[in-house]
């Protein structure tokens, strides 16, 4: 069996057309999820770069883990059991390497170990990072396919689990377009101008001084964010045809039928809910829920569909139960193919944490969320605030003061999986709510500099570190 892992970062489900969004962006991805399985409520337990894929990586939540972070240099994973220490029941593995000791041939093409992340390395039989002069973010789709449709030809004939990062999506908003992407921007923008928040919510959001709020991109106007949504949704496009290019790789060599693909995302991002304009800055609803589809028909079938909850995370206990491998005992991780058997409306409830721009936590359940905000980051976020995602993803009505029930019953939620969760030291996002979250940090540092250099002005009532 051999499994081929793309990880979009940054991608919004919600642009994808399997998951209902009406422009062309993704035909390719469309039709892996019509022939697949899709996860229409799939969610990332740790909402930022490294968080996300340390709970893939290691099948656990990053409240044990240890990061919810975008990353830094000091992070490892907490409470790892080495299979060279452990062997085979070794409770703790990194995924990659209990593969590789059940003879699976494991390795990565991506830049990410460089964003912080070296604990990322462990594990792997082979890491190719090509392009280590590059910026990590600037290492696209179309250069990481180059090195993986060889990788592939060279290893056809083997059992293998391959991943791949694609960050196209992960750069500046304002850098140029690639040639690609700049061709499909006016064929996607041709569809019509997407919805943005009207001139009233703009010009409130106009007043924030956090990270990626509208003043701070220098083009803070409504033709702007449209312009920054159609960038977004043609940098899809173009990575959609990056799919294609491997799924055609695939079928030449005559493995397609006997390949997983699994397409996910670290987190998605905001296009103007809350004031943020191409960022992921909390546990928001759309930060925290990501794609996931998994291209397997003769395995799981074709035309599946979760609509319950699920981790991004249940990817590892899924690719185990498609092996007929055993799950380390000390996963966090379900089967997808299980909890569509025994359980289709999903996980009773999952819980996200996001602690990079801001220390936040959310807890969704039975369609309602509740999110505790330990800090803000310069984000006008209330401590409590509850939301009926059934209709309201984007965050706009806060109903805590008027649902005290649904309030207290995910209160009570959270608290007993802190308690079931945590392990013998700190809660990792406490701790990063004291220190003050790594990108609130680096952010009001450039805050400051443009307050100094006169292009903006200070922000009002504000005396923290950076007044």
């Amino acid at each position: 069996m051999k499994f081929l892992f793309i990880d979009i970062g940054s991608l919004r489900a919600d642009h994808l057309g399997c998951y209902g969004y009406k422009r062309p962006t993704s035909p390719t991805i469309d039709k892996l999820a019509a022939e697949g399985l899709i996860c229409n409520a799939a969610f990332s337990s740790d909402a930022t770069n490294a968080g996300a894929r340390a709970s893939i990586f290691s099948g656990r939540l990053g409240i044990e883990t240890g990061i919810v972070t975008d990353g830094f240099l000091s992070d490892v994973i907490r409470r790892h059991t080495p299979i060279s220490l452990y062997g085979l029941n070794a409770q703790r593995p990194m995924f990659a390497e209990y593969l590789a000791a059940n003879g699976i041939q494991t390795a990565a093409i991506s830049p990410f170990g460089r964003q912080n992340a070296r604990w990322f390395y462990t594990g792997w039989q082979e890491v190719y990072d090509t392009h280590p002069e590059i910026d990590p973010v600037e290492v696209d789709a179309e250069t990481i396919n180059k090195s993986a449709l060889q990788w592939i030809s060279q290893n056809s004939k083997n059992d293998f689990f391959l991943y791949l990062t694609y960050n196209n999506l992960d750069r500046i908003s304002d850098s140029p377009l690639t040639k690609n992407e700049a061709d499909y921007f006016d064929s996607i923008a041709s569809h019509g101008e997407p919805p943005v928040p009207d001139e009233k919510t703009f010009k409130n959001h106009h007043n924030l001084h956090a990270a990626f709020s509208p003043r701070l991109h220098r083009a803070a106007s409504q033709n702007a964010m449209r312009q920054l949504i159609h960038k977004y949704n043609a940098k899809i496009r173009s990575i959609d045809d990056c799919v294609a290019e491997l799924v055609s790789h695939l079928e030449k060599l005559n493995i397609l039928d006997d390949t997983a693909i699994i397409i996910t995302s670290d987190h998605g991002i905001l296009l103007g809910e809350c004031g943020c304009y191409g960022g992921h800055i909390s546990a928001h609803y759309n930060c925290a829920r990501v794609p996931l589809i998994i291209h397997a028909p003769k395995i799981l079938g074709s035309g599946i569909t979760l609509n319950g909850l699920c981790y991004s995370l249940d990817v590892s206990a899924t690719i185990l139960d498609m092996l007929d491998l055993e799950v380390p005992t000390g996963y966090h991780s379900i089967s997808i193919a299980d909890l569509i058997e025994n359980s289709p409306q999903g996980r009773n409830y999952v819980v996200c944490s996001h602690g990079h721009y801001t220390a936040q936590r959310a807890i969704i359940s039975s369609g309602w969320k509740l999110n505790r905000t330990w800090h803000n980051g310069f984000w006008q976020f209330d401590d409590t605030e509850l939301y009926n995602v059934s209709d309201d993803y984007s965050e706009k009505n806060n109903l805590a003061a008027v649902e005290s029930e649904h309030v207290l019953d995910l209160m009570k939620k959270i608290h007993n999986w802190t308690n079931e969760f945590s392990s013998d030291k700190a809660d990792p996002l406490a701790s990063i709510a004291c220190s003050e979250p790594p990108g609130f940090l680096t952010y009001g540092q450039k805050l400051r500099d443009r307050v100094i250099r006169g292009e903006i002005s200070p922000p009002e009532n504000y005396n923290g570190r950076w007044a």
